[in-house]
C-alpha cells in the first residue's frame, strides 16, 4: 500500500490533500462475535480475506484549531466461501455474499485546543463525522452513520488533573452485515478493563473519567552526543478512572453484553518520555467481577 499526505498545500497553509491505494491479504479473519463477546477467527492455512482500497481526501481550515476533511474511498473486499456458509456467518457480508464493492463518502470536522496533542492535560478536543457507505443497490452495502466525540481536560492545580471523554455513534439502518457492526472494543471505543471483549451494535455511547496526579518529573542525560537531544524526560502520573458504556443491537444479533449498561474502574500509572511516548499501566475491574493488568502504548516515531 502507499499513501501521500500534504496537509498544507496552499501558501496560506489552510488547505491540504491526501491520496492512497492498497492491497491486503489475510490468513485469518474475525468472522463472528460469540455470545460471550469474544471475537471468533477463521483460519484454514490459506489467504481467506482480500481487500483492494483507494482513497482521496481534501481538507481545509479557517482557524488554527479546527479542520474540515472530505474523503472518498473505494473498497473491494472478498472472503473465503466457507466464511459465508451457514456453519460460520452468512451475514458477514450479508445474504451469504463472498464479495462486495462499495464507496464511502465521509465528512469530518475536528477541533483541538490543548497543551499537548499526544498527552493533553488542559484544553478541549472534539470531532463529528458523517459518512455514507454504499448505495444499497440489489441488496448491497447501505449504511449511513454519524459519530461524535468531546474531550475536556482540566488542570486542577498543584499537579492534579482531570479529564472526561464522550464518544458515540449511530448507524442507519440498524440491520447491517457483520463487518459493519463494530462498536465497543475497537479503537478508542474501549472500556478500560474490558480489553478482551467486543460488543457489536448499531449504536453505542461511552464516557470515560480520569483523575491523575503528577508524581515525578526527571531529565536523564542522553548517553550519546547529539546537537538536538541532550536529556531524556520521564514524567510519571498516578491515576484512578471509571468508564461506562452502552451498545445497542437488534435482538437477532444480541449477545451477553449488548443492550445493557457496562462499567469498569481501576487505577494506573502513566509514563511519558521522549517523542511523547506514552506507556499506560492499568489495573482494572469490570462488572463481570474480573480484574487484570493491562499495558498500552501510544506515540513515538
Amino acid at each position: 500500500s502507499f499513501n501521500y499526505t500534504q496537509p498544507f498545500s496552499s501558501k496560506a497553509l489552510r488547505e491540504g490533500f491526501t491520496f492512497g491505494a492498497g492491497y491486503a491479504e489475510s490468513r485469518e479473519v474475525g468472522y463472528k462475535t460469540s455470545y460471550d463477546n469474544k471475537l471468533l477467527f477463521y483460519n484454514n492455512g490459506n489467504f481467506v480475506n482480500r481487500n483492494y482500497t483507494a482513497t482521496a481526501g481534501y481538507s481545509f481550515r479557517k482557524a488554527i484549531n479546527s479542520r474540515h476533511l472530505f474523503t472518498i474511498a473505494y473498497t473491494h473486499t472478498s472472503i473465503n466461501d466457507s466464511i459465508a456458509n451457514a456453519v460460520y456467518n452468512p451475514n458477514y457480508l450479508k445474504d451469504g455474499a463472498t464479495k462486495r464493492s462499495f464507496i464511502d463518502f465521509t465528512y469530518s470536522y475536528r477541533y483541538a485546543n490543548v497543551n499537548n496533542i499526544i498527552y493533553p492535560l488542559k484544553g478541549v478536543t472534539g470531532f463529528i463525522t458523517a459518512s455514507k457507505r454504499g448505495f444499497g443497490f440489489t441488496q448491497g452495502i447501505n449504511m449511513f452513520y454519524v459519530e461524535g466525540g468531546y474531550n475536556k481536560y482540566i488542570d486542577l492545580k498543584k499537579n492534579w488533573y482531570a479529564s472526561i471523554q464522550f464518544n458515540g455513534k449511530i448507524k442507519l439502518p440498524f440491520d447491517q452485515p457483520y463487518f459493519n457492526q463494530r462498536a465497543l472494543g475497537y479503537g478508542d471505543a474501549t472500556l478500560r478493563g474490558m480489553e478482551y471483549y467486543v460488543v457489536d451494535g448499531a449504536a453505542y455511547g461511552i464516557i470515560k473519567y480520569t483523575l491523575k496526579k503528577k508524581l515525578l518529573q526527571v531529565f536523564i542525560p542522553f548517553p550519546f552526543k547529539s546537537s538536538y537531544l541532550t536529556k531524556i524526560p520521564f514524567i510519571i502520573y498516578a491515576k484512578t478512572f471509571a468508564d461506562i458504556g452502552y451498545a445497542y443491537n437488534k435482538k437477532n444479533y444480541d449477545t451477553y453484553l449488548n443492550n445493557k449498561f457496562l462499567y469498569t474502574k481501576g487505577i494506573g500509572i502513566d509514563i511519558i518520555t521522549i517523542y511523547d511516548i506514552n506507556l499506560r499501566i492499568e489495573y482494572s475491574f469490570n462488572q463481570l467481577n474480573q480484574k487484570g493488568l493491562f499495558l498500552h502504548t501510544q506515540g513515538g516515531f
